[in-house]
């Protein structure tokens, strides 16, 4: 079994953030692709115990502080510090794991046209 551990900082403000709306559409595909597949995200204010109980994770907080984050675990082994991967890093780590999962690929709307007489 897969088990990510994606661990992030937390941004506020009027707009999302297009990587943060990236991540988590990578993540929704990936469990809907591979419903085996469990992800643990936590925010360092929102879930500090996580932060601690994890040695590794502790110890990069105690290195690097908090400019480390996000940090994306896979599996146990950190996969990316300090920003979320790409979708194909995603895919790639999930391919070696045994897994085939397609990020990040844009639907093909059904045939519609948007001329007179059409939709």
């Amino acid at each position: 079994m897969i088990l990510p551990y994606a661990v992030q900082p937390e941004y506020c403000g009027p707009s999302a953030d297009p990587e943060l709306v990236r991540i988590q559409e990578a993540l929704r595909q990936i469990q809907k692709q591979a419903p085996q597949v469990i992800v643990e995200r936590y925010g360092l204010s929102n879930d500090p115990q996580a932060f601690v109980a994890n040695t590794s994770v502790a110890e990069l907080l105690k290195s690097d502080g908090p400019e480390c984050l996000p940090l994306i675990y896979l599996d146990g082994m950190l996969l990316s510090k300090r920003c979320y991967p790409a979708n194909e890093q995603l895919q790639l780590a999930l391919k070696n794991a045994g897994l085939a999962v397609t990020l990040g690929e844009k639907k093909k709307a059904a045939s519609c046209c948007c001329g007179p007489g059409c939709c």
